[in-house]
């Protein structure tokens, strides 16, 4: 391996020092070169680690509310990659989230990355794979630095290299004070940019750790695969990845407005004791008061959808960045046409609903909950199809209504219009298992033998932590998992590209009445047709707000 490139002989010799004198060990350290300059990561039996790596200036100060900066070479310093660094400024992440999720540091500065290479990767033959994975949040929570996200077997095992990425939340990422696109101001979707900055430093650098830059795909859960469906829309972002996964992505949820993301921007400042538009006050707070502030603000809604609640915070239709809602882009036939793997978990909203909820929810509650997300022009056929059989306590029906028109026959929808308008093959998939181990922690009880929201993940990334032990199902669960993505990172098919393929054919889902999806699911894997033929059916006549 040629991982000492352009190293001068000073710089061998101070190694070779480190080395004698225990600083660093031949086993645990590795130096590559990039066009920034040099880099020292970690090195394991099964993986190379660069972490923390800095893809973009820190947005502080002046760069607070700006378009992120590429970042500046480092040249001749050698920058320590060894570490990760702090998540974005958040508040209540432990409140909303199991912990392992949430950062363990917070910083302003935080526009950084992390990249995963089997340990075999080699600068001077750049052909792996690469996926660049956008973690949820509800774009104001989580960060790639906490332990859930750890990129390593994914890599490993499937010989490719995985990029995690943290962006800018909330306020901070997404605060729109501006009248227009050209009016001064803070104009939002900061965040979505970052990512985008994110994708070209990859783009960019990623043969210097062995990855080839045309083999990129695209991938995000929640917030996440919100995001990727966004960079979807616009060939600035779409140039940088041939193919995309999209994990639970709630298409059902719009964007902001214009109009609702300045009544945000208000209520921020107002919480900050200042002026309304006055971005230049509220430049003077700091990270830690503008992240309390909107923690505080995001349980009021913008309007009277009740779907505001489940995103208050987030990006806003801007007609250049954001171009449209997901739903409208994809009737436009705007969204790149690229392969696309798609799923969904079987309980996606349960933790939203009985977070919301946090006692029984009587029939005249479920009732007009049905009638603040529907309206009342609905609420009748709404209620035929999903009547309250719980009566005591109708959260477990709010939920299955929810996670259908929300994820699962919305992504149904998105599915029918991509393979009617595009030639690229699309993958559909359910998660249907419940954790064996105890992952939701003692404030989410309600998601105990559940499959709640981000069930998949640590199938996904199988990170080295105590409270997630695999039992034997579920580790043949999620090799078969990890196989089948690594295959669609390779090829843009999950049956193909793979040292030992599943034995499971993925079937292609290839016309509009056979809605097929692999079902993963414990002992065995297994196919479904025609996946909630009827309800979704009666979605589609409702509509989802595009």
């Amino acid at each position: 391996m040629s991982y000492f490139p352009s190293l001068t002989k000073m710089e061998i010799y101070i190694i070779v020092v480190m080395f004698m004198v225990g600083v660093i060990s031949a086993d645990t350290n590795v130096v590559i070169q990039t066009k920034l300059g040099k880099l020292t990561g970690v090195k394991t039996e099964s993986n190379l680690k660069f972490l923390g790596v800095p893809y973009a200036e820190p947005p502080t100060g002046n760069l607070r509310w700006a378009d992120p900066v590429g970042r500046s070479p480092w040249s001749p310093a050698m920058y320590d990659a060894t570490k990760l660094k702090p998540g974005c400024p958040q508040k209540g992440c432990f409140d909303m989230n199991p912990a392992f999720v949430c950062p363990t540091e917070v910083s302003e500065d935080c526009l950084y990355l992390n990249v995963f290479a089997p340990v075999t990767a080699n600068s001077s033959s750049p052909n792996l794979p690469v996926l660049v994975y956008l973690h949820g949040g509800n774009f104001v929570h989580m960060s790639s630095n906490a332990v859930l996200f750890d990129g390593s077997v994914l890599s490993a095992n499937g010989q490719m290299i995985v990029i995690t990425l943290d962006y800018r939340l909330g306020a901070l990422g997404f605060l729109v004070t501006a009248t227009s696109n050209t009016a001064a101001g803070a104009k939002g979707n900061y965040g979505i940019l970052d990512q985008r900055m994110a994708l070209k430093w990859v783009k960019d650098n990623i043969r210097d750790f062995g990855g080839d830059p045309d083999k990129m795909t695209l991938s995000g859960q929640s917030a996440g695969a919100q995001s990727a469906v966004i960079h979807m829309m616009t060939p600035a972002s779409s140039k940088y990845f041939r193919s995309v996964i999209l994990e639970s992505s709630p298409f059902s949820i719009p964007y902001k407005t214009r109009v609702e993301a300045l009544y945000l921007g208000d209520l921020l400042a107002d919480n900050l004791g200042c002026s309304r538009g006055d971005i230049n006050c509220m430049a003077t707070k700091s990270a830690d008061d503008i992240a309390t502030a909107q923690h505080t603000i995001r349980s009021d809604p913008t309007s009277i959808k009740l779907l505001d609640f489940f995103e208050p915070l987030g990006p806003f239709v801007d007609g250049s960045v954001v171009p449209y809602q997901p739903l409208e882009a994809m009737n436009h036939g705007i969204i790149a046409d690229v392969p696309i793997l798609i799923g969904t978990t079987s309980e996606e909203t349960r933790i939203y609903i009985y977070e919301a909820w946090k006692k029984n929810l009587t029939v005249p509650l479920y009732t007009a909950a049905l009638i603040g997300t529907f309206g009342p022009n609905h609420i009748t056929q709404v209620l035929q199809m999903y009547p309250p059989v719980h009566v005591k306590d109708e959260r477990d029906d709010l939920q299955h209504v929810s996670t259908d028109f929300i994820f699962s026959c919305a992504k149904r929808n998105f599915s029918r219009v991509a393979i009617n308008q595009n030639k690229n093959a699309i993958f559909n998939y359910v998660f249907d298992h419940a954790f064996s181990f105890d992952g939701w922690g003692p404030n989410f009880t309600c998601c105990k033998n559940h499959v709640c929201h981000g069930s998949e993940i640590p199938y996904m990334f199988q990170p080295d932590f105590k409270n997630m032990t695999l039992n034997a199902d579920e580790k043949v669960m999620a090799d078969a998992l990890g196989k089948y993505w690594s295959n669609f990172v390779k090829s843009g098919n999950p049956n193909k590209g793979g040292v030992t393929p599943p034995t499971l054919e993925w079937p292609q889902y290839n016309n509009s009445t056979n809605f097929s999806a692999l079902r993963f699911a414990t002992p065995r894997n297994n196919i479904l047709v025609n996946v909630k033929q009827e309800l979704c059916d009666f979605w589609d006549t409702v509509g989802y707000g595009a």
